[in-house]
């Protein structure tokens, strides 16, 4: 998969930029706050329909504008395409359009067109910071390459917040729980189908990290990933078998029902799920060293690439935001050496100098919102 051009209007500090890609590696260069990572955000938009840096979308918006319009045309198994994305202010409401092929489309069919994985300084965080952001980083990774999984996530969350608004109403103004009889049906049917999916992708994942991670470290260190289920009562479960999740479910929500009422909260079900990683049987979160931690987070995000590709039958666009600066010498190898060749690569960077000069690589100098290319 690879981005053919980039075109953005009143994005960020840019009013209207156009930008033709013909490389494999591209680097954007300069210094801090002049847009580098805003290029970065634009594609990241484009793919997914949303930042990777804040869930405000009016903070995309170009100053003192209500209108914004952001697409790439890129080149896949299949052919040409051409994501767009337009959102504007009109008579006092938001209204965002997204259009494949100038056509116009729904987010689930919009989303897992442009396939691309993210590196940023955040996602070091991977091992050792919230389970919220293992969770994002997962169900992203599958949802891209399946449709299925992505509709069945607006569900749940759906389902989820009218479970929540109900366990309140019967607390707090005594609403009868009978009610709950309904939403606790839907919850556990599509809980049950979320788990099976995110058990089978975490055997893939787990595996390809595996392996990345053993030639990161030669062979002198193993990392496992494990899928951390949190039941009642505290307990921890890490499921390896399959098992009757729809059963598994009804029976956990059965016995919290007085708990969850009087939290007005459902305290079990994939939202509260998480990723735990081990190396040589040591809890890398609690017990890693720095390195050990960001030889993981690297693995990881490596993997997600490879996964992608097994999935689809093509790596997916990588987009380095800042990353080459907090890695050492021998990780930026280690991943440069993975991509080369086979993956088309976006990198902010201030100091081109970290990136070896191939004559693969093209340089975009980035000076408040211009672009020049070297």
């Amino acid at each position: 998969m690879k981005v053919k051009r980039l075109y953005v209007i009143n994005f960020r500090n840019y009013q209207d930029c156009c930008l033709e890609i013909s490389s494999m590696v591209n680097i954007f260069y300069g210094q801090n706050a002049q847009g580098k990572t805003n290029l970065l955000e634009a594609m990241f938009y484009a793919a997914f329909g949303m930042s990777h840096r804040t869930a405000q979308e009016d903070d995309l918006l170009r100053l003192e504008t209500e209108q914004l319009a952001v697409g790439v045309n890129f080149e896949d198994l299949h052919g040409a395409n051409d994501v767009k994305i337009k959102r504007q202010h009109l008579d006092g409401k938001n209204k965002k359009e997204l259009f494949l092929n100038d056509v116009k489309v729904k987010p689930k069919e919009h989303y897992g067109t442009l396939n691309m994985v993210m590196f940023s300084p955040e996602d070091l965080q991977l091992i050792k910071g919230e389970p919220s952001l293992r969770r994002r980083f997962f169900d992203m990774q599958i949802s891209q390459t399946d449709k299925v999984y992505y509709d069945l996530l607006l569900k749940y969350n759906r389902v989820l917040q009218q479970r929540n608004k109900l366990l309140k109403d019967i607390r707090d103004n005594g609403t009868d729980d009978k009610l709950l009889a309904t939403w606790d049906q839907e919850f556990v049917l599509i809980a049950a189908k979320i788990l099976e999916k995110r058990l089978s992708a975490m055997q893939k994942l787990k595996a390809i990290a595996r392996e990345i991670y053993a030639a990161l470290t030669g062979n002198l260190e193993a990392l496992t990933i494990f899928y951390e289920m949190k039941a009642n009562n505290g307990e921890l479960l890490y499921p390896e078998e399959k098992c009757d999740w729809l059963e598994f479910y009804k029976n956990k929500l059965a016995e919290r029902r007085q708990l969850d009422i009087l939290r007005g909260s459902t305290g079990i079900g994939p939202h509260r799920d998480d990723l735990l990683f081990k190396v040589n049987d040591k809890v890398l979160k609690a017990f890693g060293s720095q390195g050990q931690q960001r030889s993981a987070a690297l693995a990881v995000k490596l993997a997600q690439l490879e996964y992608v590709r097994q999935e689809i039958d093509e790596f997916p666009v990588l987009l380095l935001d800042d990353v080459m600066s907090e890695l050492d010498d021998q990780r930026r190898c280690q991943l440069l050496k993975f991509i080369d060749g086979r993956v088309q690569t976006f990198i902010t960077v201030n100091d081109k100098s970290l990136i070896p000069d191939l004559s693969s690589n093209a340089y975009f100098r980035i000076t408040e919102g211009r672009i020049a290319e070297e």
